[in-house]
């Protein structure tokens, strides 16, 4: 009975601590998609106010046009993480039933295995056997329920990194050839002075234009990325299906005596 009880004891601490884990996985997820989202707008906002300072634009006079799209961007971006948020939380239930499973393999495993040590005095060799399997049997679930975990966890670390790459593309650094700084002063004079004449004209048609069209862009992809994401997570729900309706069918085949005398 004591041995029971610190069984419990042990699963009830194992518990709170997979509680503790999953919780800091996901302040984790959510503390590095903010940053991918505050690297993403700060490089869009760094383009926009160095174009401007090339172009010898006053930034107030183009104040709402900047926030429209910037607001625009953010969206497409929240949307994406969003959904990734999504993705990542169900690996996480997964994740979490798997490790409930293990655990119950484990009880199951210890008290058949307290329940033989008592038959064996009794000489019943058909109880003996029986409860061979069952201890065999849980040993199996618990060591294919450990590869359905790692499987969990490494999904988990591959949603973070495939939420980086899929968010990398977007808007990258636009700074273009023409916003380095010119090297010699009589250019830098020319360009103020043609900067003073078609400045704003060039603003507009190599600056604005482009970054409403890459938006445009964004959000005509955003129906395949997201459906690429949710695709990601069918795949990875039928996967982890799969290992456990093997795990189940391993356990009864074993419980049945099944590959005994093979």
């Amino acid at each position: 009975m004591e041995k029971n009880t610190d069984l419990m004891e042990k699963l009830i601490k194992l518990n709170e601590l997979e509680i503790s884990k999953s919780k800091i996985l996901i302040a984790i997820f959510v503390k590095t998609a903010r940053q991918i989202m505050n690297q993403k707008i700060q490089t869009f906002q760094t383009n926009f106010e160095e174009q401007a300072r090339f172009y010898d634009q006053d930034l107030e006079n183009y104040e709402e046009i900047y926030h429209k799209m910037l607001e625009e961007y953010q969206e497409q971006l929240s949307e994406i993480i969003d959904k990734y948020k999504e993705l990542y939380i169900n690996m996480q239930l997964e994740l979490q039933e798997a490790e409930c499973n293990q655990k119950i393999a484990i009880t199951n495993l210890k008290k058949s295995s307290d329940i033989k040590q008592e038959i064996v005095t009794k000489a019943n060799r058909e109880l003996i056997i029986e409860y061979k399997r069952k201890i065999g049997a849980c040993m199996q679930k618990k060591n294919n329920y450990e590869v359905i975990i790692e499987a969990c966890e490494k999904e988990l670390e591959n949603c973070v990194s495939n939420m980086q790459k899929r968010m990398k593309p977007l808007f990258e650094d636009r700074l273009s050839q023409i916003s380095v700084e010119q090297q010699s002063p009589f250019k830098k004079w020319i360009h103020k002075i043609e900067n003073k004449f078609t400045g704003s004209r060039k603003f507009k048609r190599y600056v604005i234009e482009p970054m409403n069209m890459e938006l445009e862009t964004i959000d005509q992809k955003m129906p395949d990325i997201k459906n690429n994401i949710t695709q990601e997570a069918i795949h990875f729900i039928a996967k982890i299906k799969q290992a456990k309706d093997e795990t189940n069918k391993v356990f009864e085949n074993t419980m049945n005596g099944q590959g005994e005398n093979q």
